[in-house]
């Protein structure tokens, strides 16, 4: 190769340097507009973030608007102001009177614009210029300058004092969540006509039955909970609300109030206390719609939950259970700690009772288990969900990406604190008991310190099947701790350990093998490294059921971790099991594997405490994955063949990704668990991959890995599309990758 303008044959070094630099730029644009697409401008977005946490937005925002106003009725004045005789020409055409504005609601230009009338800008009685305005109309051009000064002064206010009644003025920075759902959720007038245009199509409308149980709410609560369900756009529903022998008589005072307007609304009257699971009941056996909704009698729906259900029970028919997002606001109606979801996993369900809030479940479904059980009662809807997901397929459990539900916080509710009904905690760990029983499954449900949560450590069979250790390695720094905590401290009574010698030459490293030649077997293996390769040869030499890959810079800390693994594995359906991987400072390193941030893939909890629980005790707690990390990965033998083993021409980096989305593509499940934790060192030994040729070699993996599992990355199912994919996990998104205003409309 040479030079197009010399004569001079062109260096070896400087051919590679070019090569690389025009395939390094060429490939991070490719990174660049990938992620781009991905995060729907998620970088540009990131910028107007920064802007709007700041508290004095709202007042930048409108003081902006009030100057747009300003100078467009100071043009209007120059424009028509008569010249001076000395530059005049022909006298201009009359300009035709301005139509009378439009009136504009105020609550479109601040939120919370209501507490403060317009009249107040009106001069005080007796003055000389309000007997003028009195008597002569405001001009159009008067009109606009005066709401202007009024948007001003009110801004001002809740920038500096709040926005009276008892409010205080909105801390974006401490609330971004607040600034979130100004910026994407706030309705208009035109989102309002497209979802009502919506309802008008669906064909036939099926009755949804909202069910509430009541018992001496705080009444103020209690009609706004009745009120959002009045005010749904998708009217065909009937609130059935049996109220529980309520002390209180103005409790039904306020249904029949309502009831007398409307007549969705029912009251079903309960002569004695039952509690929440027989009030339910009541309420349910008094039902005739084909869903059921459950809702409680202080909480509050926005105003096209109902709506979405439905397009979700329409599109699709197979549905069973539906369940939602959700938030939860305070005693002033500001919403705060959203719950971005996971689509459905039976294996966080038994930790937590994360469907909860919006649920709806068919009717004669609920109906066909005998509705709600009163030994449950403050975890009966967890109970109730546990047995419904148990008795239908996976795929009739339909999440929908939206918070449809408010749920209320005030002193002694349970979404404060779980603290506040420690009953409630200990009757969930009862009905995840009693659906270990059902299932029969062996194990012990323990809570999880400082939470709500349940942890199940399931037992092994009497005969545990035989587990063959896989470690790779080539004269491994750690590969001596590694062995020796494994050796040492591992209290699970069948496994062998395979060490795949890869070339070492170290006469330390021949030392150990020969000390440890009764304990350890060792393949060599000489050719060049490919993570891949290496495992698929070596697998004929197991005697294992089961395969466990293990990264020779691991060192166990705690005995009990294979048990813990295998024991999950051997759940039926499970394909493959990841571990809690920690660097040796304390801080988690891996807790599972989402797709789709940083351009492909991140390790949840990735830098987080040891004892940080994660996002809603994503790190605490058991939960299904797309993939986990193959530094420490538990499989059966039968499905490491049945996909292929890992694939080769992935040689360094995610394989593991790749060989879990194949597993998983092959109907099995691959999970993840925090009672097996390790420390990581992390691919010391190998060093880094962001330069020369290991950089080429990784960014050729990650197209091959995007091109192949394109859409799994693109929607994890675990991981919610309102949740960032490249501003740290479990962030907001700006802007989300889902809209509630999209309704299938093309």
């Amino acid at each position: 190769m040479s030079d197009a303008y010399s004569s001079e044959p062109v260096s070896t070094t400087h051919q590679a340097h070019t090569l690389r630099s025009n395939e390094i730029t060429v490939l991070r644009e490719i990174v660049k507009i990938y992620e781009l697409e991905a995060a729907n401008n998620e970088i540009v977005a990131a910028q107007f973030r920064q802007i709007t946490d700041s508290r004095f937005y709202p007042l930048a925002v409108l003081t902006l608007k009030v100057a747009n106003v300003v100078e467009r009725w100071v043009r209007r004045v120059l424009h028509r102001a008569p010249m001076s005789s000395q530059f005049a020409g022909p006298p201009p055409a009359p300009a035709p009177e301005p139509a009378p504005p439009q009136p504009v609601d105020p609550r479109l230009l601040l939120v919370g614009l209501e507490d403060e009338p317009e009249e107040e800008v009106v001069p005080p009685i007796g003055s000389e210029e309000l007997e003028v305005v009195a008597e002569k109309p405001q001009s159009p051009r008067v009109i606009k300058f005066k709401r202007g000064l009024f948007i001003l002064k009110h801004s001002l206010k809740v920038a500096i004092v709040g926005n009276g009644k008892g409010r205080t003025s909105p801390r974006l920075e401490a609330n971004p969540y607040f600034a979130w759902t100004l910026a994407y959720r706030l309705e208009n007038e035109h989102v309002r006509n497209h979802l009502k245009r919506r309802i008008a199509l669906i064909n036939p409308q099926p009755l949804m039955s909202i069910v509430m149980a009541s018992y001496n709410p705080d009444h103020r609560f209690f009609r706004e909970a009745i009120e959002s369900v009045l005010d749904q756009y998708y009217e065909n529903f009937e609130l059935l609300i049996a109220d529980d022998c309520s002390p209180d008589a103005q409790v039904r005072s306020i249904v029949e109030e309502y009831a007398a307007k409307d007549s969705r609304v029912r009251l079903i009257r309960r002569e004695t206390n039952g509690g929440i699971s027989a009030a339910t009941n009541a309420a349910i056996a008094a039902a005739s719609g084909e869903w059921l909704v459950f809702m409680d009698h202080d909480d509050s729906l926005v105003p096209h939950a109902l709506l979405h259900v439905v397009l979700a029970a329409q599109e699709h028919p197979q549905a069973a259970l539906i369940y939602s997002d959700e938030d939860k606001i305070n005693e002033a109606n500001e919403p705060f700690t959203p719950y971005f979801k996971s689509d459905f996993d039976p294996l966080l369900l038994l930790g937590q009772n994360y469907v909860s809030h919006l649920t709806s479940i068919r009717r004669d479904i609920v109906n066909g288990l005998g509705g709600l059980r009163s030994e449950f009662d403050g975890s009966q809807d967890w109970d109730l969900v546990l047995r419904v997901t148990e008795s239908v397929n996976r795929s009739s459990i339909i999440h929908i990406p939206h918070v449809l539900y408010h749920w209320r916080s005030h002193a002694g509710s349970t979404s404060l604190a779980t603290e506040a009904k420690p009953w409630a905690v200990d009757a969930g760990r009862r009905a995840v008991i009693d659906a270990l029983a059902r299932r029969g499954v062996q194990g012990e449900v323990k809570r999880v310190p400082g939470s709500g949560f349940n942890r199940v450590v399931y037992a092994l069979p009497e005969n545990p099947p035989k587990v063959s250790v896989l470690i790779p390695t080539r004269d491994g720094k750690y590969l001596g701790d590694c062995l020796q905590s494994l050796l040492d401290k591992t209290t699970y009574p069948n496994f062998e350990v395979v060490v795949i010698d890869n070339g070492s030459v170290k006469p330390f490293t021949q030392a150990m093998f020969h000390v440890l030649s009764d304990k350890i077997k060792v393949v060599r293996d000489d050719s060049p490294f490919n993570y891949s390769a290496l495992h698929n040869r070596a697998v004929p030499s197991c005697e294992g059921e089961i395969l466990l890959l293990l990264n020779d810079d691991t060192e166990i800390i705690d005995g009990d971790w294979m048990t813990h693994m295998i024991a999950q594995l051997l759940q039926p359906g499970v394909g493959a099991v990841g571990a809690k991987l920690l660097y040796p400072d304390g801080r988690i390193q891996h807790a599972g594997v989402l797709l789709g941030p940083q351009g492909l893939a991140s390790h949840v909890g990735q830098f987080r405490p040891a004892a940080d629980m994660g996002y809603f005790g994503r790190t605490a707690l058991a939960s299904e994955y797309q993939a986990v990390t193959a530094a420490c990965l538990a499989v059966h033998r039968h499905v490491w063949e049945n996909v292929g083993g890992l694939d080769e021409n992935l040689k360094v980096a995610f394989n593991d990704i790749d060989f879990c989305l194949r597993v998983q593509a092959a109907g099995h499940k691959v999970t993840y668990t925090p009672l097996a934790q390790l420390l990581h060192y992390e691919s010391v030994s190998r060093g880094s991959d962001q330069h020369g040729e290991k950089y080429i070699r990784f960014i050729n993996e990650v197209l091959t890995v995007r091109d192949r599992w394109g859409l799994e990355i693109a929607r994890d199912p675990y991981y919610n599309p309102n949740l960032s994919l490249n501003h740290g996990l479990f962030q907001l998104a700006y802007p989300p990758r889902t809209s509630p205003w999209y309704t299938g409309i093309e």
